[in-house]
C-alpha cells in the first residue's frame, strides 16, 4: 500500500551549534543496528527495540539538547536513500521521558524533548525535505534515573505514530461547508474488534484515520460516514472514551455510518475500516456532517431543507423511568412540538424515545424507549405526604451552563395545592431552573412523591403585584402522575417501605432511572 505522504509537521528540525568536539562518534556504527531506506519505503513505519540514555549529558552539544545519551557510538543508524523532497521523522515511544539527538547527512545536529502535546514526553524530529545519506541517532531520557529505560525507535515519512494517519481537522457547531470530506486509505492489517467490541473488519490499529476535534457542540447532531468503491466499516472514539462501530449504515449499500444524537465538546478519532481485508489500501471519503443525511442520500435527494427534520437541538428536559419495559414520564411542555426525541440516562448512551401519550391539561407526557432498567422508580403511594415533609429533586437544569452529571436540591413541601388552590399540583422550596421539568421529585423515603413542572412567574408578580416571590415552585402530585399512568396501561410500582434514607443515597437512586430528554426539531 502506498499511502500519501506528509507535507507538514508542528516539530520540524532545527540545527544546533556545536563550539567543540563531542564526545558522540559518528562513525561508528549503531549499537542496536543499521537499517538502508529508500524513499517510500515499506512498512511504513520502521520500528527498532533500543535502550535509552547514556551517561553523557546531551546539554554539551548546545541548546535545546538535553537528558542523557549514550557516550562513543550512536543508538541506531539509518542510510537512506532519496532523490525528491520527502519528509522523514524520527520518534521515540516509551514508558519514560525521552529525548532525541540526531547527526544528519550533512554533520549538523538537531535535538528534541517533547514532539508534541499529543505525544506526550515522546521526543520526535521531522526532516521536512530529507537529504541523502547518514543518519546517527542517540535516544536519551531526560532523568539520569531512567537510563536504560526501554524504548522504540520508529522511522517513518506518514508523521508522528500518536498523530492521525491522514490529517486533524477543527469543527465547530454549524460548521460551513457541510458536509467536511476527508481522503483516506482505508483498511489494515489488524481486526477492528481489537479496538472494541461490536467493531467489524480491519483497520490499522496503532493510530487513527482521522480525528475531528469539535467544538460549540449541542443544537445539531454529529454523523460521520465512509463512502468508497469497497465494503468499509467505521469505528469511532468518542471524547469521553466510548466506542461506536457500524459496517453498514442503511440497506442503499456498503457504507457505514454513525451519529452522535447528542454530541459533545473534543476529539472524536476515527478508524475506516474494509470488511475483507484484501480490500485494503482503497481511497475512501470520509464525510462529518450535522444534517444527519448520509452523502449518497443527499445527492439523491429533492431540494429541500439544508439540515433533516429532527437535526436541529430545541429544548431540554427531564424524564426518569417508570417502568422495566422503558417507559419514561415527563411534562407534556418537555415534548411539545418535538419531531425526535432522545433520552439520556447519566453514563449511558442517548436513545431514541417515542411518544406514547399526553395530557396538556395536567402537563404530563409518556414516552417509550427501548431500555429495561432493572430499577426504574417507585411510587412512594398517594396521601403520604404531608405539609413541611422534606422532599428532593433530581434533573438536568440548564444545559450547557451547570453539571451534564445532574443536579440535586432539596427542600419541604410549601403548600399541599398549586396556584388558585390547584389541587393538581403541591408546592416545595426545592430550587428548580429550566431543564428540570418533568423530573422526578421524591420524599425522605427515596420514593417518587410528583413531577417537576413549574416555577412562580416573578416577574408577573414584580409588574402586577409589586411583590418579589421567592423559591415557589411546583410539582405535579404523585396522585395525578399515577392516574395518567393507569390510564395508559404501564405497569409501575409503589413501595411499601417507609424506611427514612440520607439524601445521598437517594440521589444515587435517583441517577439510576433519571434521564436528560433533548428535543429536536
Amino acid at each position: 500500500m502506498t499511502a500519501t505522504r506528509i507535507l507538514s509537521f508542528v516539530g520540524l528540525a532545527c540545527a544546533v551549534s556545536i563550539g567543540g568536539a563531542s564526545a558522540q562518534n559518528t562513525a561508528a556504527s549503531g549499537l542496536f543496528g543499521t537499517v538502508a531506506l529508500t524513499a517510500n519505503f515499506t512498512p511504513d513505519p520502521h520500528r527498532v527495540r533500543i535502550e535509552a540514555g547514556g551517561a553523557d549529558a546531551a546539554s554539551a552539544l548546545g541548546s535545546p539538547c538535553v537528558g542523557f545519551i549514550a557516550s562513543g557510538q550512536p543508538d541506531y543508524e539509518l542510510n537512506y536513500t532519496t532523490s525528491g523532497a520527502v519528509a522523514l521523522g524520527f520518534f521515540v515511544q516509551s514508558a519514560v521521558d525521552t529525548t532525541l539527538v540526531i547527526n544528519d547527512p550533512s554533520g549538523r545536529w538537531y535535538c528534541n524533548d517533547d514532539f508534541n502535546a499529543r505525544g506526550g514526553e515522546n521526543a520526535g524530529i521531522v526532516f521536512p525535505s530529507a537529504a541523502a545519506g547518514s543518519y546517527d541517532v542517540w535516544v536519551g531520557t531526560y532523568n539520569r534515573d531512567d537510563v536504560g529505560a526501554a524504548a522504540e525507535l520508529i522511522i517513518s515519512e506518514l508523521g508522528a505514530p500518536w498523530d492521525p494517519r491522514f490529517g486533524t481537522t477543527e469543527l465547530a457547531g454549524d460548521f460551513n461547508p457541510d458536509p467536511f470530506t476527508a481522503e483516506v486509505v482505508a483498511g489494515g492489517g489488524d481486526a477492528a474488534a481489537s479496538l472494541a467490541n461490536g467493531c467489524v473488519g480491519f483497520v490499522s490499529t496503532a493510530r487513527p484515520d482521522y480525528d475531528i476535534v469539535y467544538s460549540q457542540a449541542g443544537r445539531f447532531t454529529l454523523s460521520l460516514f465512509a463512502e468508497g468503491t469497497v465494503d468499509t466499516t467505521l469505528a469511532v472514539r468518542a471524547p469521553d472514551g466510548s466506542w461506536h462501530c457500524n459496517d453498514d449504515f442503511d440497506a442503499t449499500g456498503h457504507n457505514p455510518g454513525v451519529t452522535f444524537g447528542t454530541p459533545v465538546n473534543g476529539t472524536y478519532s476515527v478508524w475506516v475500516g474494509v470488511f475483507e481485508q484484501g480490500s485494503s489500501g482503497q481511497r475512501v471519503n470520509l464525510f462529518v456532517t450535522e444534517t444527519g443525511t448520509p452523502p449518497w442520500q443527499a445527492r439523491s435527494a429533492a431540494p429541500g431543507p439544508a439540515r433533516a427534520p429532527g437535526t436541529a437541538l430545541s429544548s431540554s428536559g427531564t424524564g426518569f423511568l417508570v417502568s422495566r419495559a422503558g417507559h419514561v414520564l415527563t411534562n407534556h411542555h418537555v415534548i411539545e412540538g418535538c419531531s425526535r426525541l432522545t433520552f439520556q440516562v447519566r453514563g449511558d448512551l442517548a436513545v431514541e424515545a417515542r411518544i406514547l401519550a399526553s395530557n396538556a391539561g395536567v402537563d404530563l407526557a409518556l414516552l417509550k424507549t427501548d431500555l429495561t432498567p432493572v430499577t426504574p422508580a417507585e411510587f412512594a403511594g398517594a396521601g403520604v405526604l404531608r405539609l413541611g415533609d422534606e422532599v428532593v429533586v433530581y434533573g438536568f437544569p440548564l444545559l450547557g451552563d451547570l453539571s451534564s452529571q445532574g443536579n440535586l436540591t432539596s427542600g419541604i413541601v410549601s403548600a399541599l395545592s398549586g396556584l388558585n388552590d390547584d389541587l393538581s399540583r403541591l408546592q416545595m422550596t426545592a430550587q428548580i431552573q429550566p431543564g428540570n421539568s418533568g423530573g422526578p421529585v421524591m420524599d425522605r423515603t427515596g420514593h417518587i412523591a410528583g413531577v417537576v413542572v413549574e416555577t412562580l412567574n416573578t416577574e408577573f408578580f414584580q409588574r402586577e403585584r409589586n411583590a418579589t416571590p421567592q423559591n415557589v415552585n411546583f410539582a405535579v402530585r404523585e396522585a395525578m402522575a399515577r392516574s395518567f399512568l393507569d390510564t395508559n396501561n404501564v405497569r409501575y410500582a409503589v413501595s411499601t417501605d417507609r424506611t427514612l434514607l440520607p439524601i445521598a443515597d437517594i440521589a444515587e437512586r435517583a441517577q439510576q432511572y433519571t434521564g436528560l430528554i433533548l428535543c429536536y426539531q
